[in-house]
């Protein structure tokens, strides 16, 4: 039983040259017709559920709904899933498609974190990514939320982009720290296989800085979010002490949870999967009733033992030794012994009485780290 909950919103008003999540132009036919497929995913999960801790509305730009699509989407969500009084419900919304109609939609149904994809503080740099908003869309969509009422908001950003300098980095991280969110992720750029950002680097088209300046960018984005009363919780996300992303905590703790949606990935009973990528596929699977899984992986053995391990490593806290042991019925050195030493060795990796935990050299090393025990 699961009681966390991913719903995928596949849609965006054009895809941004870096990303490579399952998106696609939104088309509002198309939409409506995804969304009443997704009535009948989210009727066939119900009696898998646990009362709902956690629920996040991610893709995509969940925000690009209308009022009214949003409306339906969360009587959905309400008619078929018992949710707990204090469950975190989040919305991830892209500036430039929210107004104070959808935000009220959000806030009556529950909706009590927002999770706004800014990337950087430059117009230019905006456009580079392929972004279609622009700062001063962004300040006005987070000025509505906070109007609105919400008090959870966290902000994405992007660093080591394409010709960005340290001094750009750190105007955008100064920039929004003016702007008191209460939680920032602060994700180093990764090249993915079929992006135009791929293919540009694969030409030699994209300028990346170098990897000590992405490692000072790095550094320099800790000192300064831990300098603001910012807990670095995580490799890549910082939070106001009472403010920790509660269902990212469900991934890291390696918990289960229901993903719903095309391309969703879930997790329950021991078994990954993962849905059908295409929407009209997708949508012709939910027309028989039938979950539209596409792929299913059971974790056995040491799989899930380095999985568990992995994630838990991304935490500032580390693993604990007490919960390993209880889960698996045995101490974490009989599976990771010698790699373990030799990074407790290089003090990538510390011991305390009850966690292994990264050190600060570590989180910046951490790939390293996570290699090796694959």
């Amino acid at each position: 039983m699961a009681s966390s909950i991913y719903i995928h919103i596949p849609f965006c008003a054009t895809k941004c040259y870096y990303c490579a999540f399952n998106t696609y132009t939104f088309h509002k036919e198309q939409a409506k017709a995804y969304l009443a497929a997704l009535r009948t995913e989210i009727v066939l999960y119900a009696p898998d559920t646990d009362p709902l801790q956690t629920i996040f509305i991610g893709g995509g730009t969940p925000s690009i709904l209308s009022a009214n699509a949003l409306t339906q989407l969360f009587t959905d969500v309400h008619e078929h899933f018992q949710i707990t009084p204090d469950a975190e419900i989040t919305v991830e919304c892209n500036p430039g498609t929210v107004d104070l109609e959808k935000l009220r939609v959000m806030r009556d149904n529950g909706v009590n974190r927002l999770s706004f994809g800014l990337q950087a503080m430059q117009d230019e740099t905006l456009k580079r990514l392929g972004r279609i908003h622009t700062v001063d869309e962004f300040l006005e969509s987070y000025r509505l939320a906070r109007e609105s009422g919400f008090k959870n908001i966290n902000i994405d950003l992007i660093f080591a982009l394409p010709d960005q300098t340290m001094a750009a980095w750190q105007h955008t991280l100064n920039e929004v720290i003016s702007l008191n969110p209460d939680h920032i992720s602060a994700y180093n750029l990764v090249m993915e296989e079929a992006t135009p950002f791929y293919e540009w680097w694969q030409a030699g088209e994209l300028h990346l800085p170098s990897e000590d300046t992405e490692a000072d960018m790095f550094q320099y984005t800790i000192e300064t979010l831990t300098a603001h009363g910012y807990e670095h919780y995580e490799i890549c996300n910082f939070a106001r002490p009472d403010r920790y992303a509660r269902h990212n905590l469900v991934y890291w703790n390696n918990q289960p949870c229901i993903g719903l949606g095309a391309g969703a990935c879930g997790y329950i009973n021991g078994v990954r999967y993962s849905n059908i990528r295409g929407i009209a596929p997708y949508i012709n699977k939910l027309s028989k009733r039938n979950k539209p899984i596409a792929n299913t992986e059971r974790l056995t053995g040491n799989a899930e033992k380095a999985e568990t391990l992995m994630l838990a490593l991304r935490k500032r806290e580390g693993i604990s030794l007490e919960n390993y042991k209880n889960r698996f019925g045995e101490d974490i050195e009989v599976a990771f012994g010698e790699p373990l030493k030799k990074w407790i060795d290089l003090q990538l990796l510390e011991r305390t009485a009850t966690h292994l935990q990264l050190t600060h050299r570590g989180r910046l090393l951490a790939n390293e780290v996570f290699v090796e025990l694959m």
